[in-house]
């Protein structure tokens, strides 16, 4: 199974998936249609076969839409029998509290998933 890489713009996020189960979001995703965004990622996620996935989202701003496609990728692996462990590194700004917060309820939410939270210091330009 080939990786998968989709650079990201000022509205969407990075996306660098690999055969070997390391998952990584990162970015600002705003997309226009989130589902069609998302639709290729989780076609990958249902024809990859690693047993553990280490995901890492680092998204410093995501939309409603995007909240739910980012429930479905998770439901998807949740819903995979082949997978053993799901290990969540969930990245948020220190200060953002919305983050942590978001990533907290995926953590209710998921809870054969290993969540952990990894703040990290406001970028200045």
């Amino acid at each position: 199974m080939e990786d998968l890489f989709i650079q990201g713009t000022e509205t969407l996020p990075t996306v660098s998936f690999k055969s070997i189960g390391e998952l990584k979001l990162s970015g600002r995703a705003l997309p226009e249609d989130a589902a069609k965004f998302f639709a290729p990622l989780l076609a990958w996620i249902r024809d990859n076969t690693a047993e553990e996935i280490d995901m890492e989202i680092n998204l410093d701003y995501f939309n409603t839409s995007v909240s739910k496609q980012l429930l479905d990728m998770f439901k998807t692996l949740e819903n995979k029998t082949t997978v053993k462990i799901v290990k969540v590194k969930w990245m948020y700004e220190e200060g953002d509290d919305e983050m942590l917060e978001s990533g907290e309820i995926y953590q209710e939410l998921l809870p054969r998933f290993r969540f952990t939270f990894q703040k990290y210091a406001e970028l200045t330009n």
